[in-house]
């Protein structure tokens, strides 16, 4: 179906344009949310009508856009949340907690302008794109803090405090880093359970046993009957005898 876009939509239309989108999207959401109204024959009338008017409030727009745009660029937004030893949260932080702060903050702004492709999991520092306007983009500094007795939920202005803050929480994720890829993998355990490890060989333990083998290959030798020996003996015996 064809709307009118009656207020910038991210990745649709400026305002003012006439675009086609999917029958549910535009029936579900871009008009229930006024976003968009129907291209019938008499609202492409008025908008035409109102594209001079529209153009004077888009540079107007666009001027406010860039002064908040300016405003954002300067706020460090800092948030706490639990998390395991690896820096992994036990819960999230989404683009509404964002947005709910900044509205704390008497900074209204939709949360959908707030560009986060998922929910942030982990504790860091993430710089975040905010799209005011489609032509106009600012970018906030969020910190997620390892939440301590107190949570943090507060802006500030970026100063000394906040290079402070963005520095040691590097710091601590490069420590956490180290400290996983230092563990040691314990030792394997014997091929047999139950199974002794024996002393070493030494090379006179070694020598020893070599010379007791001889010695007694020796003795195997001499108590062991020769046949050739015995056949010489026997005929001297019977010619002693004769």
């Amino acid at each position: 179906m064809e709307v009118i876009l009656i207020d910038d939509v991210f990745e649709v239309g400026r305002r003012g344009q006439i675009v086609r989108v999917a029958d549910g999207y535009g029936r579900n959401y871009l008009i229930p949310k006024r976003l968009a109204i129907p291209a019938t024959p008499g609202n492409r009338k008025m908008i035409e009508q109102q594209r001079l008017s529209m153009a004077k409030k888009d540079a107007k727009y666009t001027e406010e856009a860039e002064l908040l745009a300016q405003e954002l660029n300067q706020l460090h937004v800092l948030i706490s949340r639990k998390s395991g030893d690896a820096g992994t949260l036990f819960g999230s932080v989404t683009s509404k907690d964002i947005a709910d702060l900044l509205e704390g903050s008497e900074i209204r702004i939709d949360r959908r302008k707030i560009l986060l492709q998922q929910p942030i999991k982990s504790i860091g520092n993430h710089r975040i794109e905010v799209r005011l306007h489609s032509e106009v983009a600012a970018e906030l500094l969020l910190s997620v803090l390892l939440e301590g007795d107190e949570p943090v939920a507060r802006i500030k202005k970026k100063d000394e405090e906040s290079d402070r803050i963005v520095a040691e929480l590097e710091a601590r994720i490069k420590e956490v880093g180290r400290s996983a890829g230092s563990e040691e993998t314990p030792p394997e355990a014997p091929e047999f359970a139950g199974q002794e490890s024996q002393p070493p060989v030494t090379d006179q333990e070694t020598q020893g046993q070599q010379e007791q083998k001889e010695s007694e290959k020796g003795i195997d030798q001499e108590e062991g009957a020769n046949p050739v020996q015995e056949a010489e003996k026997k005929e001297t015996e019977e010619a002693t005898t004769e």
